[in-house]
Order: structure tokens, then C-alpha cells, then sequence
């Protein structure tokens, strides 16, 4: 066999390389050189076929970069422009596409080296020897300047888009981007993107935001700054996606958002007209929700934004509580007669109208928090802890906060409801359980609850037994059903009663009464003790004890029957119910009079005292000249409050009350002299034969018997019936913890006490070392000899 001459064969070689670069590959018989390389890599020419390529490589690209680049390149501190800077990218990508191109086809000629040579000598295989030319010769030269040249005015192109919206060949840009992201640096073993261009990207990325930020945060409000950041950040997005390598994208993202929203973050949303209140003023969900896009991925720029909201929400709930002020506290000292409680009615009322209203706007305040919060801020939990933590300041910052929420749902459950949807029901009882689940004294609201609720059902002013359930369902899962144990045993009792009264009906031991007669049996454990006016006595068995002798020793007239029912009820419910006591309290309840004024008749709904002080006026014909007898009632026909007192035996402050309702209120059915609304023992009453009214049916209400909110001389008796039963309890949880564990630190007894009644009410360490002191005197603990700081439990 003839030999075989290695330089021509590598002669062929190069000419073949010459001619795929000059796009004559076509030409070329892949196979006839395959088996040439084959052959010299056979003959142990390897080495030099492997760089004799390489010096190949090296010429033409050294040929290329001084024909076709360098001539792009611009002069040190010429003026730059974008045409010239499209230029040199454009001819290095040109340079970079022909390079790779030819190396893929000079790999599959050299695919015999790669196999054999390459992984004998342990050199890069011949694409990635390609690619450290083109790096070595072209990028990084001796002076790397072509390598500057080419990130300069890369990033002065990407400078140009992001000021001036400038139009720039981004396919140009994506392919250089991606020459750098391929070419490793043989120092560092990273990428020519990693080393040189995205640090100097980074770097004037933030310069750029910088000087931006400074330039809009004096020109633009929240929502304009906070969608020009938007866009900003979606523009880089989209950059990044399109031109840049995607692990840029969350360093830049980072970089804009630390230069536009965190040096900024309290700036911003304090921009005066046009920051973070008015946002949330005029409820620009739009806005709002763009803010929160740009906050959200900065933990102490969302801490900003959530103070801001809290603080927002904070002053807005003083705002409405200083607009009550005044109205709810129930201002001076309360009249010490009934003739001034009388006097004072008018603004109770006006009082109650506006402690309503506190409790109405507080909802409406928080369910406009809570839409923002959903539409704007993605329901983002943090930001509700914070809201939900300022709307349980604003609430308990109002010490009568438990009395107005009993009362607001009072007045919804007798005249809110009507004419709503089953939603609407739902959703008002909704929001009551959640001002109730932010009151920090849940034993106070159930103290105002009871007493509500006990007048509505007695009263029958519930417009919605269902309503009524659903609630008592609702507080039940709320705090447990020791808290609605009395409550549900209310509506128990109202059951029960009502059977009783039907069992009368069918047996018919009314039917010599003359009237239809209703009477609710109560079980006294589970009702609060009301006093004569249907306020809370204040639970004491003194007072209570008062309140029953008061009500029972009313006289109740023979006439009209209703004696005689009283006797039929108690023999009839003592018969079935032996060893049981009946204590009637006639100022709960109440009657339906048919009344003639004239030629008018009137159906009077009426308590059961003004029924009995009308029924003195049943035989009264309104005339004036009237004989002796009648002057001893009272002179011309009348009969004087003192008079009337004598005859019914009706607690004092009750039958001045129950006057001025009859005489002075709007439905005047009694006529008084001399006319005032104070009530004096002389001032003379009679029948007002002249009364008119369009009206069949008429409401007398009593003031004091209204929900309103109480007097102090009321709120002082409520505060001392809940601090006993604040007493009760702490001593209760002593006891059980002590009980358990035998022995306690004082701080730790302390501690855990205020844990187990933090549901009930927060009770200070001063009222829990209180309640241990008396489990000391009544010998349920005692104190160590050894510690006197640790209590122990005696069984």
C-alpha cells in the first residue's frame, strides 16, 4: 500500500473548512473527508489534525474581526448612537451565526477525532474547541476590548429602549445575549454573561430606577407612580423574556422594585391628596390593588403598607367615635327623680339613635375593609390580622361598646329585619357575631344580651323567631354552649308557657274570665331580675327581693276580670306543678285595651301598669261638674298622682313614668294639670274624652322600658351586677386550676386564670389576686409556710 502523506491529506482538510465558511459546503463530499480524517487519526496524525484546525480557526476568525467588526467599533469618546451600536451587534452576531454554523459541519467531518483523539488526549471535542476560539480571538483578545465594545453598547441600546421607548432590534440583541450565555470564561469556568454583562446590566439597571424614582416621587400621585412602576416592571418582564437570559429576570425584577418601591415605600403612600388615604377613601380597588402588586414582594415595604391601612382604619374608627361622643356616654349625671328621667326621655332617644348609628358605621367601616381586602390586596392574611386588630381597638375603645351591640341587634331583630332578603338576614346577623367576636368583654354583652332579649320575647317585638334562633346558634359556636345556656333556656321556657296557655284555652278555664289571657312562666335562674321600669335591677337578692315585693304588692282590681285570672292561672299551674312558687311580676307585662273616646273606639296596647291606671278611669264621663264624690277623687272629676298611687299601689318612680307616657306623650289618653312634663303628686289626671287619631291601633310606649341606652345611674347598677359576676367566675377558674394542679406560683396561678376567662373578659392580675385572697379566707387555699408566694389547694 502506498503511503499516505499527512500534509496533503490535511491540505484537504483546510480547504474544506475554507469552503464551508464561504458557504461552499455544498460542494463537499462529507464522506471522502470523514474517511481522510478517519485515516490520520489512524495513522497517529491526530495531534496534528486536532491543531491544525484549531490554527485554522484562529486565522480566519482573526481575518474576519479585522475585516468585518473592527470597523464598527467607535472611537474612545465618540458620540454613541443607536445605528452605530446596532452595527457592531449585528456584525459580531453575524460572525458568531457563520461560526457556529461551520462548526456543526466541521464536527460531523472530525466525528472520527471526537470518537478516538479527543478522549485519548483529554482535549475539549472540536465544537467546544471552536467555541474557545471564537471566545480567545474575537472576545476576549489580548486587550478584550471587541468584548467591551460589544457590552457597551449592548447595554447602550437596552439604555435607549428603557428612557426613550427608542425601537431596537431585539432578535440582534437576543443573539449576541446568547453568544456571551454560551462562551465560558476560562478564569472564572462561567459564562461570558455571567462575568461581564449581567453585573454591568445590574448596575445600570438600578441607576436607571434610581434617578427615575426621584424624578416621579415629586411629580405623580400613588395611583400614577404605582402604575408607571407597573409598567416599568412589566417592560423589563418582557426585555428579559425576549432579549436577555431568564435567570436575569428575578435579579432585575428585585433591583426595579428596591429602586422604584423600597427606597420610596413611605413616601409614596404619604404623597399629600394622592397617596394611600385617599385610595382607600374613595375605595379605588384599581389602585389599590396595583400597590399592593408592587408592595406584596417586599417584606418591609408590606409592613409599611399594612401601618398605613391599620393606621387609616384607626383614625377613621376615632373619627366616628368622636362623632358620638357625648351621645353614647350618657353625659351628666342622670336625674335622681322620675320626674326628671321623665324630662330626659326625649334625649335618651336621641342618644340611642346615634348609639346605633356608632355601631352601624363601625360594620359599614369594616365591610368596606373587608371588599378592599378581597378585591385589592388578594385576601392577604397578614394585612386582616392587622385590620382585624385595629377594628378590636376601635370597638373596645368604647367602654359601652358590649350595651350598643346588644342594642343594634335589638332594634334589627324588632324592626331592621323587615322587608329584607333571607341573604341580607344572614348577612346583618354576620356581622354582628363578628363585632361580638372582637369585644374583649363578651360577659358584659351578655349581660345587655339577656336583658334585650328578655324584653323582645315578653313583649312579643321579635319580628322573626327564626332570626332569633339563628343567632343564639351562631353566639353558641362562637364561645361554646355554657355562654348560651341561659339564653336557649329562655326560649325554652317561652315554649313551655305557650303550652300552658293553650292546655287553658282547650280546658276551658278562661271562659269565665272575659278576655283572652297569655302568661309566661320564667325560670328565675335563666331570666335577668328587671326592676319595676323593666330595666336590670342590678341582680342583687336585696334588690331583687324589693323589685318582687313592689311588683306583687300592686293592686290588682277586681273589675274587668282580672283578678279572677290571676287565681284561675296560679290554681291551675300549682295543680300540675306541686312544691313550685309563683311570683307574678306585673311591670313585665303587658295588655290590649279596647277603649271608647267619644264616638271613637281605640284598641290601646298598653303595660300592664297602664292598664290598671286607665281602668281607674273606665267609669269616667269626662264632664267637669261632677258632685262630692268626685271632688274627693281629685277635684272636677279627676284623680291626682298621688291619689292614683294609693289606689293601684304602683311603685312610685314606675307611676310617674307610666303618667307622663298616658299624659304627655304623643298619645295623650289622659289629660294632666297643670301641663308639663314633670309629675308632681298634686298634678290632677283625667279621662281625655276628645282624643283622636287615625289610627285603630295604638302603641303606648313607656320610656324606660324602651331599649336606649342607660342612664349612669343605670350603667352604674349594670357595671356592679357584671363585676359580681366577674367575681364568681375568676374564683370559679382558681379554683378548677387549683383543683387540678394542687399547687401554684402566684404568677403562674395569675397567668393561666387570665388565659381560661380571656373568652369571657380580660381580667387584670389585680382582679385575679382579689379573687384569691377570698378563696384564702373562706380556706380553699392557703398560702405555703416555706413560700408565700405559692398558694396550695385544700381538698
Amino acid at each position: 500500500t502506498p503511503q499516505v502523506d499527512p500534509e496533503k491529506q490535511f491540505e484537504k482538510i483546510e480547504q474544506a473548512i475554507s469552503e464551508i465558511y464561504n458557504h461552499n459546503s455544498s460542494q463537499l463530499s462529507f464522506e471522502e473527508l470523514y474517511r481522510t480524517a478517519y485515516g490520520l487519526v489512524l495513522s497517529k496524525n491526530g495531534p496534528m489534525l486536532y491543531g491544525g484546525v484549531k490554527q485554522v480557526l484562529e486565522a480566519h476568525l482573526q481575518e474576519c474581526m479585522h475585516r468585518d467588526i473592527l470597523k464598527h467599533v467607535q472611537p474612545t469618546g465618540s458620540r454613541r448612537s443607536v445605528a452605530h451600536c446596532e452595527a457592531l451587534l449585528s456584525s459580531v452576531r453575524m460572525l458568531w451565526s457563520e461560526h457556529v454554523t461551520a462548526m456543526l459541519m466541521i464536527k460531523d467531518v472530525l466525528m472520527y477525532v471526537d470518537k478516538v483523539y479527543v478522549k485519548t488526549a483529554q482535549v475539549p471535542t472540536i465544537y467546544e474547541m471552536g467555541m474557545c476560539v471564537f471566545r480567545d480571538q474575537i472576545m476576549l483578545s489580548a486587550d478584550r476590548r471587541l468584548n467591551s465594545e460589544v457590552i457597551n453598547a449592548a447595554m447602550f441600546v437596552i439604555s435607549q429602549e428603557r428612557k426613550y421607548a427608542t425601537e431596537i432590534n431585539r432578535g440582534t440583541l437576543h443573539s449576541v445575549v446568547g453568544m456571551m450565555i454560551e462562551l465560558q470564561d476560562p478564569s472564572q469556568l462561567r459564562s461570558l454573561y455571567d462575568v461581564y454583562f449581567e453585573p454591568r446590566l445590574f448596575a445600570e439597571t438600578g441607576e436607571h430606577y434610581r434617578e427615575v424614582a426621584q424624578a416621579r416621587i415629586s411629580k405623580l400621585g400613588a395611583p400614577e407612580y404605582g402604575r408607571a412602576a407597573q409598567a416599568d416592571l412589566e417592560a423589563e418582564a418582557l426585555r428579559t423574556k425576549e432579549c436577555l437570559a431568564a435567570s436575569s429576570a428575578a435579579g432585575l425584577n428585585r433591583i426595579a422594585l428596591d429602586r422604584l418601591i423600597s427606597a420610596y415605600a413611605r413616601d409614596i403612600l404619604a404623597i399629600p391628596a394622592a397617596g394611600l388615604v385617599q385610595m382607600l377613601d374613595h375605595q379605588d380597588i384599581a389602585s389599590l390593588s396595583v400597590i399592593y402588586k408592587l408592595y406584596e414582594p417586599l417584606p418591609e415595604a408590606l409592613n409599611v403598607l399594612k401601618k398605613g391601612i391599620c393606621d387609616h382604619v384607626l383614625s377613621l374608627g376615632k373619627g366616628i367615635q368622636q362623632a358620638s361622643a357625648g351621645t353614647t356616654a350618657a353625659g351628666s349625671a342622670a336625674a335622681g327623680s322620675a320626674t326628671k328621667a321623665a324630662s330626659d326621655a326625649s334625649s335618651v332617644a336621641g342618644k340611642t339613635v346615634i348609639a346605633l348609628r356608632w355601631v352601624q358605621e363601625i360594620l359599614s367601616l369594616y365591610d368596606v375593609f373587608d371588599e378592599i381586602l378581597k378585591r385589592a390586596f388578594a385576601d392577604n392574611q397578614k394585612i386582616r390580622y392587622d385590620i382585624k386588630d385595629a377594628f378590636i381597638e376601635i370597638i373596645n375603645a368604647n367602654p359601652r361598646a358590649p350595651e350598643l351591640l346588644s342594642l343594634f341587634i335589638d332594634d334589627n331583630l324588632k324592626n331592621g329585619l323587615r322587608r329584607k332578603t333571607e341573604h341580607e338576614i344572614d348577612h346583618t346577623l354576620e356581622q354582628t357575631v363578628l363585632m361580638f367576636r372582637f369585644l374583649k368583654d363578651k360577659d358584659a354583652f351578655e349581660h345587655y344580651y339577656k336583658l334585650h332579649l328578655a324584653k323582645r320575647l315578653l313583649f312579643g317585638r321579635s319580628i322573626s323567631d327564626d332570626a332569633e334562633q339563628s343567632l343564639v346558634s351562631k353566639l353558641k359556636v362562637e364561645c361554646g354552649s355554657q355562654f348560651t345556656l341561659k339564653l336557649e333556656g329562655m326560649f325554652k321556657d317561652m315554649q313551655l308557657s305557650s303550652d300552658i296557655n293553650r292546655e287553658l284555652r282547650e280546658s276551658g278555664a278562661f271562659s269565665d274570665v272575659g278576655f283572652d289571657m297569655n302568661v309566661s312562666v320564667l325560670t328565675p335562674t335563666f331570666w335577668p331580675t328587671m326592676g319595676p321600669s323593666g330595666a336590670s335591677s342590678g341582680g342583687s337578692g336585696e334588690s331583687q327581693s324589693k323589685d318582687d315585693a313592689a311588683s306583687c304588692g300592686v293592686i290588682i282590681p277586681s273589675t274587668a276580670g282580672i283578678s279572677k285570672g290571676v287565681e284561675t292561672f296560679s290554681a291551675h299551674y300549682l295543680k300540675y306543678h306541686s312544691g313550685r312558687r309563683l311570683t307574678w311580676q306585673y311591670a313585665m307585662g303587658n295588655a290590649d285595651l279596647k277603649v271608647r273616646f267619644g264616638s271613637r273606639t281605640h284598641e290601646l296596647n298598653v303595660s300592664t301598669y297602664q292598664m290598671l291606671i286607665l281602668l281607674l278611669f273606665a267609669d269616667d264621663d269626662g264632664n267637669d261638674d261632677d258632685g262630692d264624690e268626685k271632688e274627693k277623687d281629685g277635684g272636677r272629676g279627676g284623680l291626682t298622682a298621688a291619689q292614683i298611687q294609693e289606689k293601684t299601689h304602683i311603685p312610685k318612680e314606675s307611676l310617674a313614668r307610666h303618667l307622663q307616657s298616658l299624659a304627655c306623650g304623643k298619645y295623650k289618653v289622659l289629660t294632666k294639670h297643670p301641663m308639663s312634663r314633670e309629675i308632681s303628686p298634686d298634678d290632677v289626671f283625667r279621662f281625655n274624652k276628645a282624643f283622636k287619631s287615625p289610627q285603630y291601633r295604638i302603641r303606648l310606649p313607656v320610656a324606660s322600658a324602651r331599649s336606649s341606652v342607660e342612664t349612669e345611674k343605670e350603667k352604674e347598677v349594670s357595671q356592679a351586677t357584671i363585676g359580681r359576676e366577674r367575681q364568681y367566675l375568676i374564683e370559679a377558674a382558681v379554683v378548677r386550676i387549683m383543683k387540678t394542679r394542687r399547687q401554684m406560683s402566684h404568677e403562674q396561678l395569675v397567668g393561666e386564670a387570665a388565659e381560661q376567662l380571656s373568652s369571657r373578659f380580660m381580667a387584670s392580675p389585680k382582679m385575679i389576686k382579689n379573687g384569691i385572697e377570698k378563696l384564702i379566707d373562706r380556706e380553699y387555699l392557703q398560702r405555703s409556710p416555706d413560700d408565700p408566694r405559692l398558694y396550695i389547694y385544700l381538698a
